[in-house]
């Protein structure tokens, strides 16, 4: 039970060196190659492109000197990638096997870049400030867990944090499961389990998407059982995080925009409070 195939998106940015540090010390820990994808905006493909559009191309000089902000983003990924990669004594670049860390190039498509690293990806690593870049209002986001559906890990704080308790916020919803199934390697790793749970009428306390049968689940994948813990607030979100905070868990394991995303957009949701919890524990979301 294990990650072989990761992706970290990186954005130049300095929440590059907590998402690499993640990504490095699962490569470790799970003998994965973890790829680094560059997600960043090209502003000189950007002009250029209005320029011809609008029929008045950039001077060279000015290309030239967007070109190289580019290169200097990429560098500092790069410089990110070769010091996480250093910290756990991890191979870094190409090769046969892992564990391995590789820096892909920046790319002028990076969207179409990562829907098609995303087809095999086992895991989806991003750092809290990533979510907060210029050109990142959310697309990445939409991508990686609506359009593919891949697990996403959301970072914070310290790698071996993953290896504390975790809990998995359960209501037997769909997307609590896919959560569940794109955590099953973290859950194992973790040295305590919690199952929290919001009261609510439109929730089944039992049967096939219960307590009991979510245990029994994960003793059959040999992840153990998880204590339930009943949490509570105003929203559903806040007692979630709450509840998380309040056990101490390292990692909190969830189901994403289990309602309209449209509603979710207007109205808040569990999903925005998760997100906007930036000093709490590491996010796995999956829809």
């Amino acid at each position: 039970m294990s990650y072989k195939l990761i992706m970290a998106l990186a954005g130049g940015g300095p929440e590059d060196a907590e998402t690499l540090a993640f990504a490095a010390a699962l490569a470790v820990q799970h003998r994965a190659v973890a790829h680094v994808l560059p997600i960043h905006p090209d502003a000189a493909v950007d002009l250029v492109a209005l320029g011809l559009t609008l029929g008045a191309p950039l001077s060279p000089e000015v290309t030239q000197v967007l070109a190289e902000a580019s290169d200097d983003c990429q560098g500092r990924i790069e410089t990110a990638a070769r010091d996480a990669a250093a910290a756990v004594d991890l191979v870094l670049g190409d090769g046969e096997g892992g564990p391995r860390l590789v820096v892909h190039p920046h790319s002028v498509m990076p969207t179409e870049d990562l829907a098609r690293a995303l087809v095999l990806a086992d895991l989806v690593i991003i750092g809290q400030g990533f979510l907060r870049g210029p050109g990142r209002d959310g697309r990445v986001l939409g991508q990686v867990l609506l359009d593919q559906r891949t697990p996403l890990l959301i970072a914070r704080g310290r790698p071996d944090r993953l290896a504390g308790r975790v809990a998995i916020a359960w209501n037997g919803s769909v997307e609590a499961g896919r959560a569940a199934h794109g955590a099953l390697p973290l859950i194992a790793m973790g040295s305590d389990l919690i199952l929290l749970q919001c009261p609510r009428g439109d929730v089944e306390p039992d049967g096939i998407t219960g307590m009991a049968a979510l245990n029994a689940w994960l003793r059959l994948h040999g992840a153990g059982s998880g204590r339930p813990v009943p949490v509570t607030g105003p929203s559903a979100g806040a007692a979630l995080v709450k509840g998380a905070r309040d056990h101490d868990v390292g990692l909190l394991v969830a189901g994403a925009w289990g309602h309209s995303r449209l509603r979710e957009a207007i109205f808040g949701g569990a999903t925005r409070a998760l997100l906007d919890d930036t000093d709490g524990p590491s996010l796995l979301l999956a829809h």
